[in-house]
């Protein structure tokens, strides 16, 4: 199928931005691609039209989506035309035809949807084209078979009225018959046959019982080494010289123009040798004068001029290159040809039906971990999310005794953490596969980031009664990598061995050095691990218990992320166990190469909801403007603020905002991105253009939900100091503020 072809796809939408958003995203596939405006505008080109592929808009005037793609089921020639919804509405089981795409769609998928179709259209194209051309063929064969009917007629007439020439007419007449009979053989043979090989003997044959052919071989080009080799060889006797002639015809390999296979290949027509003793351009004419094959002829297998291949065959008595012989040898070649071509078509589209099949089962077993995972995350958010409901109810309902005030505060705090990790993990999961993660290298003490992260889960395994090991054997101080990363990987190891861990098990971590390598290895007395799960263990979003009756919650993001950031930082790791209940071993290795002599920052340790509540240093005297909409966070904020000193005064909006900073002037501002009419980046950009005697030197942090690299490098480059993604930790909120008020002067002092 040529390159030059290309497939219709239809675009339907009411919005000309995303008739131009998809025209732009499928331009370089080479497609016809054309705009309907309209369900009516659509129908209308529909009615003598034949597209690849219809990408459909669901919310539109009148007519929508859905009505519209009824319309086009209702219809023979349409009804089978696939359709890719394309809407940011939700979709219903009950309209779909072949596909659901939301907005924004991700250009590849839309893309490769369109690509594959595309071509489906295409190959569909050529089939019915191929179809056409045998039909054409046939009618044609049936031309030849009446015109043969009426000039045997005429010369049987001929022959009743002129026995001078009963000699030859009987002669013509039998030579047409034989082509006639070789003809119908190699219909019958092509026919049966599920392929060339299986054909080959039967369509040989043919011409050695039909067209008195001593020796016949088909040679078919070998597209690895672009030259003839031979295929298969029929032969009438068993005579010693013939079996020369075959093994020295097994052996040849023929070039373009190169003996008369490659003749054939070269002029793509028949081509004789009426004497094969005194060719100069026959290499076997030796051994085919000694078999007595005095004269020899070939011709092409092809379609469209496109050549597949050859066969010649030979004979004692001479071949005459009379035109209906030249005729028959043309069409026989043009048959075989359609039918390679005819298999090969076939073929492909095979391996397509195989190909879509297997993505269909790929897309279906995806889908089934989607439904899964959404699953696990509602439960695991829910949950913890139903304590903070519930002691903030009872909190609100009636007063309470100071010890359930204090479980109650810390019930919130751990649930709430807890989601902040779940969502982290999410964010983390999001980054990895993206490509968006990026290290902060620097010489780092492995010891202490491992004790580090054992203080942290430590409060975990004292409650299970799990003792903790250690064995440092490595001499390696430091190594360069990402300290809050290799914190991340050791903590998520040793959370999940405790977490399938039993009480008054045992967890080891072990760090030694192997060759030019270093390992972490975090070994437990726990569960164990299934030897079918094995393979699976560092999937995304995989839990060897995914049941309703699990006894462990998570989302299966954790090693999935100590997989990314181990290969990330250029090391690898793997996991063994014995099976159910017999513990497991996970192993980080990392590369030696990376080893440092000078230990870099010690990473702060992150509490994950399990350490006791601090607020941070103290802020006494200083002086905050806080703006942010949401009257709970200014609430919340401006109390945490004030325990620690601060004076905090709250703006619902960037107007408000300018009018405190002339009346307060704070020392530091905190404000929020998304707000009402105007955002954080209008705030900082006006803040900014003020001299510097109204602030706008005054130190600005960004306290967002917007938590995205891409979001923090906007908000870095906008003007702000520091962007602190929500839920805000008031210990490093603190930590921060302290931090930023050392460098430059308060505004509103000399």
């Amino acid at each position: 199928m040529g390159s030059d072809f290309q497939a219709t796809v239809l675009l339907v939408d009411d919005r000309p931005e995303n008739l131009l958003a998809m025209e732009t995203t499928l331009a370089d596939l080479g497609q016809n691609l054309v705009r309907a405006n309209s369900a009516r505008e659509a129908l209308r080109f529909l009615l003598v039209n034949d597209v690849a592929l219809i990408l459909l808009d669901v919310q539109m005037p009148g007519v929508n989506g859905f009505e519209l793609a009824e319309l086009i089921r209702e219809r023979e020639r349409t009804q089978d035309t696939p359709i890719i919804f394309v809407s940011a509405t939700s979709k219903e089981e009950r309209y779909i035809f072949k596909g659901y795409l939301t907005k924004p769609f991700e250009p590849e998928i839309l893309k490769s949807k369109v690509r594959f179709f595309s071509r489906l259209f295409l190959q569909h194209q050529e089939i019915r084209r191929q179809s056409v051309l045998l039909e054409r063929t046939n009618t044609e064969l049936d031309s030849l078979n009446c015109d043969l009917e009426t000039r045997v007629q005429l010369r049987t007439h001929q022959l009743e009225t002129a026995n001078a020439e009963l000699e030859k007419e009987i002669t013509v007449r039998k030579e047409s018959e034989a082509r006639l009979a070789t003809e119908h053989a190699v219909t019958r043979a092509l026919a049966d046959a599920k392929d060339l090989e299986n054909a080959a003997p039967k369509i040989l044959r043919a011409f050695c019982e039909h067209m008195e052919a001593d020796i016949v071989c088909l040679w078919l080009q070998d597209e690895t080494t672009d030259m003839l080799t031979c295929a298969h060889i029929e032969k009438s006797d068993n005579g010693e010289t013939s079996d020369l002639f075959v093994e020295q015809s097994r052996q040849n390999t023929f070039s373009r123009g190169k003996g008369l296979p490659g003749k054939v290949w070269e002029k793509n027509e028949p081509v004789w040798i009426s004497n094969t003793v005194h060719s100069d351009k026959f290499p076997r004419a030796r051994i085919a004068a000694a078999a007595g094959l005095n004269s020899g002829v070939g011709f092409p297998i092809n379609v469209d001029r496109q050549f597949h291949g050859a066969i010649e065959f030979f004979s004692r008595r001479p071949l005459s290159p009379d035109q209906p012989f030249l005729n028959m040898l043309e069409a026989t070649g043009s048959e075989i040809g359609q039918f390679i071509q005819r298999k090969r078509v076939e073929a492909e589209r095979e391996s397509l039906l195989l190909r879509e099949k297997s993505l269909r089962e790929q897309a279906e077993r995806a889908n089934r971990l989607k439904d899964e995972f959404l699953a696990t995350v509602s439960h695991e958010l829910r949950t913890p999310l139903n304590a903070i409901l519930g002691w903030g109810k009872i909190l609100m309902g009636k007063e309470i005794d100071e010890a359930a005030l204090a479980s109650a505060g810390e019930a919130i705090h751990r649930n709430a953490r807890s989601q902040a990790q779940l969502i982290e993990d999410l964010l983390d999961t999001s980054r990895l596969i993206t490509g968006n993660l990026r290290l902060n290298l620097a010489p780092t003490p492995v010891v202490d980031v491992i004790e580090s992260a054992i203080e942290v889960v430590r409060p975990a395994a004292d409650s299970k009664q799990i003792i903790l090991l250690t064995a440092y054997n490595s001499d390696i101080e430091s190594i360069i990598c990402d300290p809050q990363r290799l914190q991340q990987i050791v903590w998520n190891l040793l959370t999940n061995a405790i977490k399938f861990t039993p009480n008054e098990g045992q967890v080891s971590i072990t760090l030694e050095r192997e060759d030019s390598m270093i390992r972490l290895v975090v070994a437990d007395t726990g569960t164990g691990i299934a030897p079918e799960f094995l393979p699976f263990v560092f999937d995304r979003f995989r839990q060897e218990d995914s049941s309703s009756t699990r006894m462990h919650d998570g989302l299966g993001l954790g090693l999935a992320i100590v997989r990314n950031l181990t290969e990330l930082h250029g090391g690898s790791v793997s996991v063994e166990s014995g099976g159910p209940a017999k513990g497991s071993a996970f192993t980080v290795i990392l590369p030696a190469a990376l080893i440092s002599g000078v230990p870099g920052e010690i990473p702060g340790t992150s509490t994950n909801g399990h350490n006791d509540i601090a607020l941070g240093p103290d802020l006494q005297g200083v002086r905050i403007l806080l703006v942010d909409d949401d009257a709970d966070t200014c609430e919340m904020l401006t109390f945490a603020l004030g325990l620690l000193g601060a004076e905090t005064h709250c703006s619902s909006s960037v107007s408000d905002a300018f009018i405190a900073l002339a009346e307060h002037a704070p020392d530091i501002l905190l404000t929020d991105i998304n707000m009402p009419d105007e955002d954080g980046y209008s705030f900082i950009g006006k803040l900014r253009s003020l001299p510097p005697e109204n602030g706008s030197n005054i130190p600005v942090i960004a306290i967002t939900a917007m938590a995205r690299p891409e979001d923090s490098e906007r908000v870095l480059s906008a003007g702000f100091q520091v962007h602190l993604p929500k839920p805000v930790d008031i210990e490093e909120l603190s930590a921060t503020i302290n931090q930023l008020l050392k460098k430059p002067k308060r505004y509103g002092e000399a």
